[in-house]
């Protein structure tokens, strides 16, 4: 791709950006969009077929964090480690939530759009189906971590998706309210807190 048709396409999705921001994915106009960014209509379309293009170019990338993050309840994540329930993941844990955090904060407005302004598009359903994701594999390793000896008992599948959305929900929360990071690390760190020593007694799984 030449510098200038390079160019062109940033600015396309910068205006496009604008436009989701302010009016949502379905009262978005493809003509503001063009006439913002200085280009005809014509033009953009060499870039992006159709207005769903443009909204998965801006938020694709905080997809694939959000899913890659969420990985890491994964039976596979516990199965690496020598004490799945001890202080190797439990710091994992903390580091994955850490980056996470800050590659929101990175692409604020990818996150605002994904969260507040996707009805109508290919990703309108993103918040339920990291939810689903997440609880999936929450239910596949508290599975593991029974049949392995490592908890006595084992939440039942409702209580386990409860638990596994009400921590993205909090992470949704931090973007709906545009909660400054500091004061959302602290309450992301508080929420992961309950959620993780809560689940433990759950368990029965002695925790420090």
């Amino acid at each position: 791709m030449s510098d200038s048709a390079a160019e062109t396409k940033a600015n396309i999705l910068e205006s496009a950006k604008k436009e989701f921001l302010e009016k949502g994915f379905v009262n978005a106009s493809l003509r503001t969009i063009a006439s913002n960014a200085g280009v005809t209509t014509g033009a953009m379309y060499r870039h992006f077929k159709d207005k769903d293009a443009l909204f998965c170019a801006l938020v694709d990338n905080a997809i694939d964090v959000s899913r890659k993050a969420v990985m890491t309840a994964d039976v596979i994540a516990h199965k690496g480690v020598a004490d799945p329930v001890g202080a190797e993941h439990h710091n994992e844990e903390i580091r994955v939530i850490s980056e996470l955090l800050d590659y929101i904060y990175s692409d604020f407005d990818a996150f605002t759009l994904l969260i507040t302004k996707s009805s109508g598009s290919t990703h309108e359903n993103f918040l339920d189906e990291i939810c689903e994701q997440y609880t999936e594999n929450c239910i596949r390793t508290f599975r593991y971590l029974h049949k392995q000896g490592y908890a006595k008992t084992k939440p039942d599948d409702m209580t386990i998706h409860v638990i596994a959305s009400g921590l993205i929900n909090a992470f949704a929360e931090i973007i709906v309210h545009k909660i400054p990071k500091k004061n959302a690390v602290k309450f992301i760190t508080n929420i992961r807190n309950f959620f993780h020593y809560g689940t433990l007694h759950l368990m029965q799984i002695p925790c420090d």
